[in-house]
């Protein structure tokens, strides 16, 4: 930052301009002396230099040539990128501190849009109205431009990055030649998202509402009859705001989503950077390729029993380890996430093949979102655990969570066909008799409580272990109906079947397969509601004492004042080049500024989407649609109240009209499908070159502007 204030600054005296005066003899008379105030000077350098230069806020270079132009625009744009990247990378690590909440909910998601929003703001309220009029526009072509640019060119990089094969076919059954197999792998192929992934498609619809309400602005003939539609929409927009704020306050599940989708970018910067630590080698080879001799060096370092496999207690260790690094990561989370991606055949151990084969797939995809500053987010503090905690996490585990768990536990032991749960939603009986019999040890047809204190041991019940002999009493007391201190083969069958029945009684969920995960989250939620509660006030405090915290804040606060100050300068600039060169007003800000804006994001989201699962390509999707959210409903809301405080004329429908087009198109087609085929990333990309042209002929031939 050091460097970068002194090129400022060395930037300034290079650039800045001063007129003097001047002492000159007149040449039609040597004998009288002329003194020169520099106006005749002015007059003469207008003639051949073109515009005046002025300095903005006194101090910042200017121009007047082309050339001077076009480096103004490169160095704002640059110092735009860098206050873009500050408040990303602060506002990120405050979200994984903190968590879903108010701010997550409020501050967070305004942070996400506040660099186009203070391009918006900066050029219109800080001039004279007749400048804010011409130079709002070019704030609001920037909103615009993000806008299509996130739901075009970047939706279906995305969906080319995420495709995979969505039919029954095996990707490796060799197809015969055919001239349209093209044609039919653009149909065959594609995303799958889920279904909430749909849901935030739809509430990005309801965004548009406030655009269909100022459309037919222009139809009024009556200026007050504008100012009036003007009002109401402007109103209508802030309660829109609003009631999505406290939606997701009340209704976290999109926060949730973008803390999953921050935590997994975390994760494979911090998974990237241990690899790198441990490697004592070049982890990439000469080839390109993941090195797999550093990489099997790693897993017999991490395998500490030399039993050719990973257990979680040694993955436990090797997160432990990744946190001591320079990224930390949520030690739960990275277990679970490292197990889903290397764990094939669900042993709950990673195998050497296992583990080269994941860190192969994680590194290159790794090595490229690590190398945008946004992965570099950090999850700084642990949760600490006290006396307190144990006591209460131990009374509030009744048998209906210590049941929940047991079901989940063996739920995702089993395989789709050992499922605890028929199709036809009934509880699979022979599937019971068989776990009866896996643990019974001794064969006596009873489980005893050594054999029922192993079962249980075996579950995870999170980060504070409950009382097992506690535990152990209360499943017992619940399943044994004859009172030997055992369980038998029916009364185990009897108590689980009982206990299945609950669950699905319990989630009523339309597909009954998913009830034990349902309910293993709705009876554990009332656990974690009130650990929570108990830990939050001194949790709190002690994350808002660490340096993590403070350094993001400072970050944050420094890429406002950055985009606070350099967003005019901008402006203006962009507009002089535009009047300079003859061309549209619009072009510059609407392609040229959102690409530079948004490139840092989109590398970081093509990644994700590349690791071809259903989940991550949904929490890509759903980023895209709640920034494209934000985008339009803040946009609308500083677009109307510049042009209320400042007496504006409206000369923005091209703008709504483009918003309205793009948002509708894409919007719908997410909201109704949750199959996105390959085909449909053509339809994007034509969406992108159609809104230019289109924008186009709006203002420049038809004369909306």
């Amino acid at each position: 930052m050091s460097s970068l204030s002194l090129c400022f600054v060395t930037f300034i005296f290079l650039v800045g301009k001063v007129q003097g005066r001047v002492l000159r003899l007149n040449s039609s008379n040597y004998q009288v002396l002329n003194i020169s105030d520099g106006n005749d000077q002015l007059i003469s350098n207008q003639e051949y230099r073109g515009k005046i230069c002025e300095q903005v806020y006194g101090f910042f270079p200017c121009a007047n040539s082309i050339a001077g132009y076009i480096f103004l625009i490169v160095v704002y744009q640059y110092l735009l990128n860098e206050g873009e990247r500050l408040i990303s990378k602060g506002s990120k690590t405050l979200f994984n501190i903190l968590g879903t909440g108010i701010f997550g909910a409020t501050v967070f998601q305004v942070l996400k849009t506040l660099p186009r929003i203070v391009m918006v703001i900066a050029s219109g309220v800080s001039a004279s109205k007749e400048k804010a009029q011409n130079q709002i526009s070019s704030g609001i072509s920037t909103t615009v431009g993000a806008t299509v640019f996130n739901l075009t060119l970047m939706w279906g990089i995305c969906l080319i990055y995420g495709t995979k094969n969505m039919t029954d076919k095996p990707d490796s059954e060799p197809a015969e030649f055919s001239p349209f197999k093209g044609l039919k792998g653009l149909s065959d192929t594609g995303v799958t998202i889920d279904q909430e992934t749909s849901y935030t498609a739809g509430i990005m619809l309801l965004s548009l509402i406030p655009f269909v309400l100022v459309q037919p602005v222009t139809a009024f003939n009556s200026f007050l009859g504008r100012r009036i539609l003007i009002f109401i929409t402007l109103i209508v927009t802030l309660i829109l705001l609003m009631s999505y704020f406290l939606y997701q306050i009340l209704n976290p599940w999109m926060q949730k989503r973008s803390l999953e989708y921050s935590k997994y970018e975390n994760l494979l910067a911090g998974f990237l950077h241990h690899v790198q630590r441990h490697a004592r080698g070049k982890l990439i080879n000469e080839e390109g390729q993941p090195d797999i001799d550093v990489i099997k060096r790693l897993f017999h370092e991490t395998d500490s029993d030399a039993n050719k496999c990973l257990t979680l207690a040694e993955l436990e260790n090797l997160i432990l380890e990744m946190q001591s690094g320079k990224v930390q990561v949520d030690k739960d989370y990275a277990i679970s996430k490292i197990l889903n991606s290397f764990d094939k055949n669900n042993d709950k151990k990673i195998e050497e093949e296992e583990f080269v084969e994941g860190c192969k797939r994680w590194i290159e995809e790794a090595t490229q979102l690590a190398q945008s500053d946004d992965s570099n987010s950090k999850k700084i503090l642990r949760k600490a655990s006290t006396e307190l905690l144990l006591t209460q996490r131990d009374e509030i585990a009744e048998i209906e969570h210590i049941m929940a768990r047991l079901l989940k536990h063996v739920q995702t032991q089993a395989l789709e066909a050992e499922r605890l749960i028929n199709d036809d939603g009934c509880p699979n009986i022979n599937r019971i008799k068989e776990i009866f019999h896996q643990n019974d040890f001794d064969r006596n047809n009873v489980l005893t409580k050594p054999e029922l204190e192993e079962l249980i041991g075996s579950v995870k019940f999170g980060e504070v272990e409950i009382n097992r002999d506690d535990s152990v009493q209360k499943v017992l007391r619940d399943f044994d109906r004859d009172g030997n201190d055992m369980i038998d083969e029916h009364e185990f069958v009897h108590g689980m079947t009982k206990w299945l029945n609950e669950a699905i009684s319990v989630t009523k969920c339309p597909d009954k397969k998913r009830a034990i995960d349902e309910y293993d989250k709705i009876k554990w939620s009332e656990v974690d509601k009130i650990v929570y509660e108990v830990e939050n006030d001194g949790e709190m405090n002690y994350k808002l004492m660490t340096w993590a915290f403070n350094k993001s804040v400072l970050q944050v606060l420094l890429g406002i004042a950055i985009l606070t100050l350099c967003a005019k300068p901008l402006v203006i600039s962009i507009e002089d080049l535009s009047n300079a060169v003859g061309m549209p007003s619009f072009l510059i800000p609407f392609v040229m500024v959102p690409l530079a804006l948004n490139a840092r994001m989109a590398i970081a989201a093509i990644f994700p989407a590349s690791q071809k699962s259903s989940k991550t390509s949904s929490l890509t999707f759903s980023e895209i649609y709640g920034g494209v959210i934000m985008n339009n409903i803040m946009g609308m809301v500083t677009l109307l109240a510049v042009v209320c405080i400042k007496d504006l004329r409206w000369n923005y429908s091209a703008e709504v009209l483009i918003v309205l087009v793009i948002c509708s198109v894409i919007g719908l087609l997410a909201f109704f499908s949750t199959t996105y085929p390959l085909w449909t990333c053509l339809l994007a990309f034509s969406l992108y070159p159609f809104s230019v042209v289109l924008f186009y002929l709006l203002e420049c031939v038809f004369g909306w502007a």
